[in-house]
């Protein structure tokens, strides 16, 4: 499992706050002193809340976020004054709300712990506010602080991760692993960049590492499932995965992944019963999302529309009754995204309409506010695009580039070059298009897709085949495969026999 939180857990939290690996050192007290130690001291007045803490970290390092949130809350019920319990419930809270209570309440008490856990909190609090400049700087003030503690190191590269810099974050995986060659979530990490790089080889030694490290636990297993789905050995994946389930049967990613093994292979009832299964192993509200999504995307697989509208419903009814407005904006975008590939752009742009709403209503701060809005012109542009209102198209990708150019983070400006291709291929200006789509995420499967499309127009075909390789077979755990999928696996037997 990556770390990355699922689209139905917390959507429109910074790109920063995607990283769930967030932790600090070794136990100690509070202090100026701290600078002087190899790690970041842990700062309480209690050891009952101290032995609570690294408990919860251990399990939260392993992905076992839900048990490691319950003994985050148990640490500050003994200690209210435990400012790294407080941000450790704020990297494992189920909802927005109980998010920017538990970072609010982390910020109010930094004064009293050391310095390097003020920057563990200076950067969560930056990332609440998408303020990456900040974040950053926190994080490599940390990292010079401490450049003994494999935690740091690794929080920096997971940053680094997040904004695509995957040398970067290559480059402090290996620090924390020289540091600590027995630190497995550093693995893990190391896995996702080497596999981001192309790197297949030196991610699949790191996964099987971390398999080695920690064999008791379900996320090693699922990561190197995860690989080998990519690498197209999918028989060997499946079996990883159920490793898995059976060290954790509570562990949802991996029914998903089973889940999206056999919708790969056209085996739509066997991925039907893997997502009835992450269901049933549900645990809270988050988790049953997380299961009704990956429901839908069978769905999508199969090109079943309706079924899957049908089961977004489901999703935005459960999200009503729970109040969540963030959920329910999460399931608006996700019906305006498969009505989008369907081609109809009246409908896409009401469901964005509604996200939106229910995103300014949610429980989240103006600065995510504003990134909603800005999300929302970047739809609806493009749904313009597709209902062939080039008017539209245009003042909402102007408007759209300006607003991100301005505020936007890491993310969103590499979702400008998405944009701007788009627009460029809209226009016939195919070179245009190209440069841009080259500038864009190459972690999203539809730019890629298109991207694969640009380039064979030119005649670039080699260029393209390599593009509509990684869009049919990269990424695979993304909500947004499904819909190109089967293009791009039919683009790529195209041009391999060109």
């Amino acid at each position: 499992m990556n770390t990355t939180i699922h689209r139905g857990a917390r959507c429109g939290l910074a790109l920063g706050l995607l990283a769930l690996l967030a932790a600090c050192g070794q136990s100690g007290q509070d202090g100026d002193a701290s600078v002087a130690t190899k790690e970041v001291p842990i700062t309480t007045s209690s050891a009952e809340a101290r032995d609570l803490y690294l408990k919860g970290r251990a399990l939260f390092e392993d992905l076992r976020v839900v048990d490691g949130r319950d003994l985050f809350l148990q640490a500050v019920a003994v200690d209210d004054g435990f400012a790294m319990g407080y941000f450790m419930i704020a990297q494992s809270a189920l909802t927005n709300a109980e998010f920017f209570d538990a970072i609010g309440k982390a910020n109010e008490r930094a004064a009293n712990a050391s310095a390097g856990e003020q920057l563990y909190i200076k950067a969560l609090v930056a990332a609440s506010e998408n303020d990456q400049a900040t974040q950053r700087a926190a994080l490599e003030e940390l990292v010079a602080m401490y450049p003994g503690d494999e935690r740091a190191h690794l929080q920096l590269a997971t940053f680094q991760f997040g904004v695509q810099d995957f040398a970067g974050a290559v480059t402090h995986l290996n620090h924390a692993t020289e540091l600590a060659a027995d630190f497995a979530p550093a693995y893990n990490m190391l896995g996702y960049s080497h596999r981001s790089l192309e790197d297949f080889a030196s991610a699949r030694a790191a996964f099987e590492r971390y398999v080695e490290l920690v064999p008791h636990e379900a996320n090693p297993y699922d990561s190197l499932a995860e690989l080998l789905m990519e690498m197209g050995e999918y028989d060997a994946s499946i079996e990883t995965y159920r490793k898995a389930i059976k060290v954790n049967p509570n562990f949802g990613s991996s029914y998903a992944g089973l889940s999206i093994n056999y919708s790969l292979q056209g085996q739509t009832d066997v991925a039907q019963e893997a997502a009835d299964d992450m269901l049933a192993a549900a645990r809270n509200f988050t988790e049953r999302q997380a299961a009704l999504y990956q429901a839908a995307a069978v769905k999508l697989f199969a090109r079943d529309i309706d079924a899957a509208m049908q089961i977004c419903d489901v999703i935005l009814g459960e999200a009503v009754v729970a109040g969540n407005h963030s959920a329910m904006g999460t399931a608006e975008e996700y019906m305006g995204d498969i009505m989008l590939a369907s081609g109809d752009a009246a409908k896409a742009e009401a469901h964005y309409d509604a996200a939106l709403d229910h995103r300014l209503q949610a429980d989240l701060n103006e600065a995510n506010k504003a990134q909603a809005a800005r999300a929302h012109l970047f739809k609806t542009a493009i749904a313009a695009m597709v209902g062939g209102d080039g008017e539209s198209a245009a003042s909402r990708t102007a408007e759209y580039i300006a607003a991100a150019e301005a505020q936007g983070t890491a993310f969103e400006k590499m979702r400008v070059h998405e944009l701007s291709g788009y627009f460029a291929m809209n226009q016939e200006d195919n070179d245009a298009a190209a440069m841009h789509f080259a500038k864009s995420s190459q972690l999203q499967p539809i730019p890629l897709y298109w991207a694969a499309r640009v380039n064979q127009a030119l005649g670039r075909l080699d260029k393209a085949r390599e593009l509509a390789q990684r869009a049919a077979n990269r990424n695979t755990l993304s909500l947004n495969l499904p819909f190109f999928r089967a293009d791009a696996v039919a683009l790529l037997a195209e041009l391999s026999g060109a």
